[in-house]
């Protein structure tokens, strides 16, 4: 759906302000505006006489400190070399606008084409600039005690009504988690360094997008988004295998890219294989907890529960390749 009326709706279905980001955002004149599919947030493409930028109202509980703290990100990214995203300034002058009580920021477009699947130079080249990223950041401040997923696993484990064998497992990865963490580089991680975030020119990195989830945590966690998003293997829609496994040998061409360039402590090596059964973890007792609060789950919050459970099945029965696999590729 495109507009040039001056009315869209989001995706529930309310009228987007667009007069009023016409006037904050004019651009030379808008040409057209549609939205862009994907994600929490609302994103909005607009191609104007200044060229096509992007327009993004960040979701309801977005802090405005969080906020300012990424495009501050993104403009020292870009101040140093990195391909991140030009944040385009409002008529008042300030870097985002409130309207309704929603944060808007506008990123000029970046061109080039999406991650190719069957492309192992865009595997590589994903590893390659993940370490780069890491390499750009390293001299940030990025103070953090322990991973979100890690407070929020030990949360879990705790709450009533969680099924023994859960908790357990959940209770033996929250101290494997906790003995290493002490010996994880921290950094301010990009935190969705996933396909998606990429664009390219050929087989060289144009851009790199979706700086929305970076904050401080132990910079391995990146490592373990890129290899689950890279690695899973798709299926058919709606096979029970659908998403579930990793293809081994993309990771290890993601690793060993990333490697080449930024070596990862023998305690990230460890930590990889715990973070990736932790998010799995993670997202199956989030929905469960919530089943248990009282809220009415839908069946497509029962099949990611069912995912999920298969995902670290999966894992259990790869063990030993995947830790082969990583020390092969990141420690030599």
């Amino acid at each position: 759906m495109t507009s040039t009326t001056g009315v869209l709706l989001d995706r529930a279905g309310m009228e987007l302000p667009l007069s009023e980001l016409a006037a904050l955002w004019p651009l030379g004149g808008w040409d057209s505006v549609s939205p862009v599919q994907g994600g929490k947030n609302e994103h909005l493409r607009v191609a104007a006489a200044d060229g096509v930028h992007f327009l993004r109202r960040s979701y309801r509980a977005k802090p405005h400190e969080e906020l300012a703290r990424q495009l501050g990100l993104m403009r020292l990214l870009r101040e140093r070399g990195f391909p991140a995203p030009e944040v385009v300034s409002a008529s008042s002058g300030m870097d985002h606008a409130e309207l309704d009580g929603r944060l808007w920021i506008a990123t000029r477009g970046v061109e080039g084409t999406p991650f190719t699947d069957a492309s192992p130079a865009h595997v590589r080249a994903m590893g390659r600039t993940l370490a780069r990223y890491h390499q750009t950041v390293a001299d940030l401040p990025a103070a953090v005690t322990e991973p979100a997923v890690l407070v929020e696993l030990r949360t879990r484990a705790h709450e009533d009504g969680v099924d023994p064998a859960r908790r357990a497992r959940t209770a033996h990865l929250v101290a494997q988690l906790t003995a290493v963490l002490p010996h994880l580089p921290r950094v301010v991680v990009h935190g969705g360094a996933r396909r998606g975030s990429l664009v390219f020119n050929g087989n060289e990195v144009a851009g790199v997008l979706d700086f929305d989830s970076s904050h401080a945590d132990v910079r391995v966690l990146d490592l373990a988004v890129a290899v689950h998003d890279v690695g899973k293997v798709y299926t058919r829609s709606g096979e029970a295998d659908n998403k579930v496994a990793l293809d081994l040998s993309r990771v290890t061409e993601l690793l060993a890219a990333y490697s080449r360039d930024l070596r990862p402590t023998e305690a990230e090596i460890e930590a990889l294989p715990l973070l990736l059964e932790a998010k799995r973890l993670k997202r199956g007792l989030g929905r469960l907890s919530r089943s248990r609060q009282g809220e009415s789950l839908s069946g497509n919050d029962y099949t990611k529960i069912r995912l999920e459970d298969l995902r670290i099945a999966w894992l259990d029965g790869h063990r030993n390749e995947m830790a082969a696999a990583f020390r092969k590729a990141l420690g030599g």
